[in-house]
C-alpha cells in the first residue's frame, strides 16, 4: 500500500477541517484483546483525550467537539498553525485570536477539560513547508530573525493565557528533519530551546514537548528500505523535553488491522526516560478485509492502542477524531474522514461503546 501517499492525503485533510474553525457496529468486540477486562477495572496511567476538530464549520459544532472530549474523557487536543501575523515583531493579536481564546479557554473550563494545544507550523501533507505564512513571508523559515520571534511570542501567548496541561512546540518534527535536513532542524531546535524557556517562565506546570510521527521514526513509512529508525532526534531535544509524544497512524501502512503486529508500539520501550503520550491515533470505521465489518476492524486497531498504553504506563492517549466531518463523501476522503468515535450525524460508533468503557475506568490524579 502506498502509506506515504495516503497519510499525506489525511494530515492536508485534517490541516482544512481545522481552519474551518479559526450508527455503529452491533457485533460484540474480542474480548481476548478487551484492556479493561484485562485491568479488571484498575485505575489507568494516561489520560484520555480527542482532539477539537469539529464535525462542521461552525460554533455550535466546535462547542460539540469540546462536549464529546469531555464525555469521553479529561484532555481536548487543539491543533493550528500559528496566525503568523499576529505574533511577527510589530504585529498585533487579531480580535479574531483573541475571540478564538476566550471561546475556547471557556468551552475548557466549562467542560472540565484539560488543554493539550499544539502549534503545528508545517503543512501537515508537506512537513517541509510551512503553514499559514503571509504572503510577504512565503519560503521564509526558522533562518529569519521574525519568523523565530512569531513563533516564540506565539508560544508565550498561548502558555500565558491557556496555562495548558500538555504543550506540543512543533508536531511531527522528525518529518520536518526527513524534510530539511540538518541545517534547518538545527534552527528549529535552538528556537525550540528558546521558546520553551519563555513557556516555562509564565506557565512552569505545563508540559512542555515536540511530537514524532511513529510510522516514519519507525521507517516504515519508507517502504521498509531498511533505513534506521530515527529515534536519536528524541535526544536532541534533552534536557527540554518533558514528555515522549507520538503520533500514529498504522492503518496508512496496514490494510488489515489483523496484519498489525500485537508488539506494533513496543519499539517506544526505552526511547526516553520521560512520560509517554500516544497522541493523534486513529484507524477508519470504513478499512476493513473483506467479509470483516469496518468498526469491527477500528475496534480492534482501538483496544490494541489501549493495551499498548497501560503495558507501557503512557500518560496521556489521544483519539484524534471525535465526529466523522460532515461533506466527506466518495474517494479516498471517504475512508480518511471516518476515524471519528461517533458518524457525522453524532449517532455512536461501536468504537464509542468501547471508548466510554476505557474512559470509566479511574483516572490518574
Amino acid at each position: 500500500m502506498h502509506g506515504m501517499r495516503k497519510l499525506l492525503t489525511w494530515s492536508a485533510y485534517a490541516l482544512a477541517a481545522l481552519a474551518l474553525v479559526a450508527c455503529g457496529d452491533d457485533d460484540d468486540p474480542p474480548t481476548d484483546l478487551d484492556p479493561t477486562a484485562r485491568a479488571g477495572g484498575a485505575t489507568r496511567t494516561f489520560q484520555l483525550g480527542v482532539s477539537s476538530l469539529p464535525a462542521a464549520p461552525s460554533e455550535d459544532s466546535y462547542e460539540e467537539a469540546f462536549e464529546l472530549a469531555a464525555e469521553g474523557g479529561e484532555v481536548v487536543l487543539i491543533q493550528r498553525a500559528p496566525p503568523w501575523t499576529d505574533f511577527l515583531p510589530g504585529g498585533s493579536i487579531s480580535s479574531r485570536t483573541e475571540r478564538l481564546t476566550h471561546l475556547e479557554r471557556d468551552l475548557a473550563r466549562d467542560n472540565d477539560l484539560d488543554l493539550f494545544l499544539a502549534i503545528d507550523f508545517t503543512v501537515p501533507g508537506d512537513r517541509g513547508t510551512f503553514a499559514n505564512l503571509p504572503v510577504s513571508r512565503a519560503g521564509q523559515d526558522f533562518s529569519e530573525p521574525d519568523i523565530r520571534a512569531a513563533f516564540i511570542n506565539y508560544a508565550k501567548y498561548l502558555a500565558l493565557n491557556y496555562k495548558p496541561a500538555y504543550l506540543a512546540l512543533g508536531v511531527e518534527v522528525d518529518m520536518y528533519f526527513a524534510a530539511k535536513g540538518d541545517g534547518a532542524f538545527r534552527n528549529f531546535l535552538s528556537l525550540y530551546f528558546q521558546a520553551y524557556d519563555e513557556v516555562k517562565s509564565v506557565s512552569k506546570d505545563t508540559l512542555v514537548f515536540p511530537t514524532f510521527q511513529y510510522e516514519e521514526m519507525q521507517g516504515l513509512l519508507r517502504g521498509g528500505s531498511g533505513q534506521l529508525p530515527a529515534w536519536s532526534l528524541v535526544q536532541r531535544f534533552e534536557p527540554k523535553i518533558d514528555m515522549l509524544a507520538v503520533s500514529s497512524f498504522p492503518g496508512f501502512i496496514f490494510d488489515d488491522v489483523q496484519q498489525l503486529p500485537m508488539d506494533y508500539y513496543t519499539g517506544l520501550q526505552g526511547r526516553s526516560t520521560k512520560p509517554l503520550a500516544i497522541v493523534s491515533v486513529g484507524w477508519s470505521s470504513t478499512a476493513a478485509r473483506p467479509g470483516e465489518s469496518g468498526e469491527s476492524a477500528q475496534v480492534t486497531y482501538l483496544y490494541r492502542v489501549l493495551a499498548a498504553a497501560d503495558d507501557l504506563d503512557a500518560q496521556l492517549l489521544v483519539w484524534y477524531l471525535g465526529r466523522d466531518p460532515v461533506g466527506v463523501s466518495g474517494g479516498p476522503l471517504d475512508t480518511l474522514g471516518t476515524m471519528g468515535l461517533q458518524a457525522q450525524n453524532g449517532t455512536a460508533k461501536t468504537i464509542w461503546r468501547v471508548w466510554l468503557s476505557a474512559a470509566a475506568r479511574p483516572a490518574p490524579e
